[in-house]
């Protein structure tokens, strides 16, 4: 078995996208605007900073990365991904 094969098998399989979504709890959000640098593509944020979350499934692994690292860097732990 090769050096990459041996890589990719001891890799978590990722789950797909299928209905996944990127949600967030807006009563513990303190508006601090990481995830909308780090998830550009799914959220924007309103006249105070605060984020709106595309409503719409996670359609590719590139969102799917994009979610997990605003996830991963909420200092609030307001995000959240469904499905």
């Amino acid at each position: 078995m090769s050096r990459h094969a041996a890589v990719r098998e001891a890799r978590p399989a990722r789950p797909s996208t299928g209905d996944a979504a990127l949600r967030i709890d807006p009563s513990v959000c303190d508006g601090v605007g990481i995830c909308a640098h780090l998830a550009a593509d799914l959220i924007t944020v309103d006249s105070w900073g605060y984020p709106i979350v595309r409503a719409e499934p996670l359609r590719s692994g590139s969102e799917r990365r994009q979610a997990e690292a605003a996830v991963a860097a909420c200092p609030r732990k307001a995000l959240r991904i469904t499905g």
